[in-house]
This record gives C-alpha cells, structure tokens and sequence, in this order.
C-alpha cells in the first residue's frame, strides 16, 4: 500500500515506476493480441483505458469493429464486434491510497495518472509492433473526452 502523503511529484514518480514494472509483461500481452488473425470485416479496432477514480486498478480494453459487427462469446477469433479486456497486470495500481483519487480538490490522483497511463499503453503498443496493425486503431480514455485520443496504428502499413 502507497500510503497518503506523497506530494504531486512524488506520487507521479511512484505511479510511473510501477507502470514501468508492468511494462515487459504488458508489451508481452499486446504483442500476442497483434500476432492474432482476424476475420473478414474488421476495419478499426480501438482501445480504451478504464481508469478506477476510486483508485482501483484501471483496465484495458479493444474493441475492432466493422460493417456487420457480431456479439458471440464462444467465438475466440477476432471477429467485426468483437470486445476483449488485455491482460496487464496493472493490480499494483490499486494499491495507492484511496485518497489520492476521491477527493480531486485535495489531491487530484485521476487528472495526474490519466496522461501517464495512455502514454504507458502507447508506448507499450508501439514497442509490442502496433504501429503496423493492419487496421487503424485509436485510444482515449474513457470519460476524459476532454484528453483525447491518440493514434495506434494509421493501418494498411
């Protein structure tokens, strides 16, 4: 547990270290996702992070789409519709303080780790070989529509 009590500073710097810590295994993960064949129809693919503003671990999720998009469980291909959470391992994460991130008057934990963790991912995408997915691929962060969204992959490369 990160306890409370860490100026900005110090909390970015912890924060970052233990994205750091998950980043071979995150580059491992994303480079078996862009190693998948997919099906016919695919023709974007996005990916959102889900940041916890109770402090939890956040997730990651891809989701490819096309013309005709399907809902099929069962179906473990990469198919037009298909959703699918990564693995990170990014549970370390939850374990700063609650503090950090319920009160953004007090200390405004979300606003500092939303820009460090979609540059983590990116950067994690990138070196995994995402750049040359064969679809454009784009991330934002869910709910923070006001940071924006950063370009994967322009496809076709």
């Amino acid at each position: 547990m990160v306890p409370f009590g860490l100026n900005q500073d110090q909390f970015v710097a912890a924060y970052r270290r233990s994205l750091d810590y998950a980043s071979k295994g995150a580059v491992t993960t994303i480079h078996g996702i862009l190693a998948q064949p997919f099906g016919p129809g695919v023709d974007h693919a996005h990916v959102e992070i889900f940041a916890d503003e109770a402090g939890g671990a956040p997730s990651v999720w891809i989701y490819h789409s096309g013309k005709n998009n399907k809902v099929d469980r069962a179906d473990q291909s990469i198919f037009p519709g298909k959703a699918s959470e990564l693995a990170l391992d990014l549970k370390p994460l939850g374990d700063f303080d609650e503090k950090y991130f319920t009160d953004p008057e007090t200390f405004p934990g979300t606003e500092l780790t939303v820009p460090l963790l979609a540059r983590w991912f990116s950067e994690c995408w990138w070196k995994a070989g995402g750049w040359f997915y064969p679809v454009p691929t784009t991330l934002t962060v869910h709910d923070y529509e006001s940071f924006g969204s950063t370009v994967l992959s322009e496809g076709g490369s």
